[in-house]
């Protein structure tokens, strides 16, 4: 088979346009610090990529997911402990006083510190984060409990919330509860600790001391109730902190297949850059030799 001159010309030139394509490639990789630019690169990496990004920027919502949810926990569990101390105080002061007393200023001190600390329960039920109330379920922005003392009949509304229970996604098919309702922390589920409270602050007024004895004992009902409460908490706290442990592992191995994969190795890229501009110059030189048309007129 003879071989013409143009078309030795032309097989000449399309290996210089091939030696330069990849020169160009490297020398764009070099510059946006990829391996690969565009899907033609290479269309399977480029989709693993893609996934991968993905995954990568759903770990950060979930991680971001859990922060704030941990800020809202660490929130709940201070306003719980400082229910419980108020309530340890209340039954402190019962103790003093459990079977009465002829004085009447002793039953006057105590029912004022007795009104004090149901206000102060009220008010650690009426606990905001970022202008949101935590214990009131859906309606946030309702104030949940009223510091009102209540008298027989005990009749009024302790708890102006829901029951509804916030969840917060940490994982691609994982939840966690966020909140505690009202209703789950001072008025049930099992005692109404505000009535409770009243009731108590009614029965010492009058030194009714059965009265007095079984407010005693609810005490510690509502001391089990909040601490159940605080242990719910405790739980979810510790689920969140094994999910933002798995999510680190999971983001590590993401960044890992990333920077593998779509990071440019500019050392190996230097050498690649070098070898392929010597190839390259070197095809150009030896056309010329073999040519006497001059190539850059197919250029």
């Amino acid at each position: 088979m003879r071989i013409t001159p143009n078309s030795t010309a032309y097989n000449a030139l399309y290996n210089i346009q091939q030696s330069r394509a990849k020169l160009d490639s490297l020398q764009e990789q070099v510059a946006s610090g990829y391996n690969y630019n565009r899907p033609s690169d290479d269309p399977v990496m480029t989709n693993l990529l893609l996934t991968t990004n993905d995954s990568l920027r759903a770990n950060e919502q979930y991680q971001t997911n859990i922060t704030k949810a941990s800020t809202w926990l660490n929130m709940t569990n201070t306003a719980l402990q400082g229910m419980s101390d108020t309530v340890a105080q209340a039954k402190k002061l019962m103790a003093t006083i459990g079977s009465g007393s002829s004085d009447s200023s002793v039953l006057q001190s105590a029912v004022s510190q007795l009104t004090a600390l149901r206000q102060q329960l009220a008010d650690m039920g009426n606990t905001q984060l970022q202008g949101q109330y935590i214990f009131a379920g859906a309606k946030s922005s309702t104030q949940p409990f009223d510091r009102s003392i209540q008298s027989s009949p005990y009749s009024g509304t302790y708890y102006n919330g829901d029951s509804t229970v916030n969840k917060v996604q940490i994982d691609t098919s994982a939840t966690e509860n966020l909140n505690l309702t009202g209703d789950q922390v001072l008025t049930g589920p099992d005692v109404n600790i505000l009535q409770e409270m009243d009731k108590l602050i009614t029965a010492v007024g009058a030194n009714d001391v059965a009265g007095i004895q079984q407010g005693a004992k609810n005490l510690e009902k509502g001391a089990t109730q909040i601490e159940n409460a605080q242990s719910t908490i405790y739980a979810r706290v510790s689920r969140l902190d094994s999910a933002s442990s798995m999510l680190t592992t999971s983001k590590n191995t993401l960044e890992t297949i990333i920077g593998d994969n779509q990071n440019a190795d500019y050392t190996k890229l230097a050498v690649q850059l070098s070898l392929q501009q010597t190839a390259f110059e070197a095809s150009l030189s030896a056309t010329a030799k073999i040519s006497q048309m001059s190539l850059l007129d197919y250029l």
